[in-house]
């Protein structure tokens, strides 16, 4: 299989993935006036292309079947499936969602959706912009909802109780997406997991095949979690035996705040042959950080995000952190986008990040090779652009 052939063509007449969704932003009805879908005007090529349609409506809905599980805090749902509109107001869902090929099911989005992900999702999910945004991570516009009549709208765990009860009283199935398992937590960013590791492996398989099978993507779904896997293996075979005592110590700071234990970003730690410096001073969850907390756990590291520029600039920077370890080293490192050492894990955060970290601490163990042609395989079949970013 080459890199670009997965989405080659939509309809079997060569549109790219990319293009079919550039015209999906204009509207099918462009689409159809193009002849992009292979539909003549007029005559009885007319009468047949609206045959198929109304056969395919009806072969669509006969698909069409009810599902109950429980969500990741623990709510029961009720849904129909595949969904044909979705408001999505968690940005891990929203991402994964685009890797799964549903842009064109999401009729709103999350607010914070730019801050969250980034200037990339632009690309990956053209028209986006021109979304309504009916809410965030933890304030919802109840009538905004419910105008966009969804199938089904997806939350954050810390979104407003109240809201959902009212969205879900007006019929519409509410799912809560964690990227966590062990269920609902009583302080949402900070949990407290028997088995951390464990939670977000689990909850992430969860998240990208409860998602797939919402969208009706279920195999791509199993693609995208076998590709994690098979990129885990690759971490674990190359630095999976370095001894606790030898790995690196490193502090990942971010929009102001340090994570510290049962946090993802731990476990993407570990799993790349390193130890969260904030964990092992015992900060349980997030914790507000300074120069001054940040020099009492002295990391060998330091690892900050780049969809939150002012950390990296303030640690490398101000005079109060000149005296630090990771600083004198020239070891802050900025983690590009396509990484998410986030608090919850998204799946390319498995799937790349924890072999870019895996690089980063150990180039002799994994090569920026093996990184790069992974980044690309998941860009170009899964997002479905090409993927831009450097491996150093």
């Amino acid at each position: 299989m080459t890199e670009d052939s997965r989405f080659e063509s939509i309809d079997g007449q060569g549109i790219s993935r990319r293009k079919f969704l550039m015209l999906g932003a204009v509207g099918a009805g462009t689409v159809a006036a193009l002849g992009a879908f292979g539909c003549s005007s007029g005559g009885s090529g007319g009468s047949s292309a609206s045959a198929s349609a109304s056969a395919s409506a009806s072969a669509s809905a006969a698909a069409k079947q009810e599902i109950s599980f429980k969500d990741q805090n623990d709510y029961d749902v009720t849904v129909t499936v595949p969904c044909e509109r979705m408001v999505v107001l968690q940005h891990h869902s929203l991402d994964m969602l685009c890797q799964l090929g549903a842009q064109d099911l999401i009729v709103g989005v999350v607010d914070s959706w730019k801050k969250n992900l980034g200037d990339y999702m632009n690309d990956v999910f053209p028209g986006i912009a021109d979304l309504p945004m009916p809410g965030g991570l933890q304030e919802w516009n109840v009538e905004q909802i419910a105008a966009l009549n969804p199938d089904v709208v997806i939350a954050a765990s810390q979104a407003p109780e109240d809201a959902m009860q009212q969205v879900r009283d007006l019929g519409i199935p509410v799912v809560v997406v964690s990227l966590r398992g062990e269920g609902k937590q009583a302080e949402a960013q900070n949990p407290r997991l028997a088995d951390a590791d464990a939670a977000y492996t689990e909850g992430c398989e969860w998240a990208i095949k409860t998602l797939g099978q919402l969208a009706g993507k279920d195999d791509t779904a199993e693609e995208i979690w076998n590709f994690c896997l098979d990129s885990r293996d690759i971490v674990d075979k190359a630095v999976g035996d370095i001894k606790v005592d030898e790995r690196v110590k490193v502090a990942v700071l971010a929009n102001g705040i340090a994570y510290g234990n049962d946090k993802y970003v731990g476990c993407q730690l570990l799993r790349s042959g390193a130890v969260n410096a904030a964990a092992l001073a015992g900060v349980q969850g997030n914790t507000d950080y300074n120069a001054e907390l940040v020099a009492t756990w002295n990391p060998d590291a330091i690892i900050t995000q780049d969809r939150y520029p002012d950390d990296y600039k303030t640690i490398t920077t101000d005079p109060q952190y000149a005296e630090l370890k990771a600083v004198k080293d020239g070891k802050v490192i900025e983690a590009p986008y396509w990484t998410k050492p986030w608090g919850n894990p998204d799946t390319d955060s498995i799937a790349l990040g924890e072999l870019w970290l895996a690089h980063t601490f150990y180039p002799d163990k994994v090569t920026a090779k093996q990184v790069e042609e992974k980044a690309q395989n998941f860009y170009d079949w899964f997002y479905g652009i090409k993927f831009t970013g450097k491996v150093e």
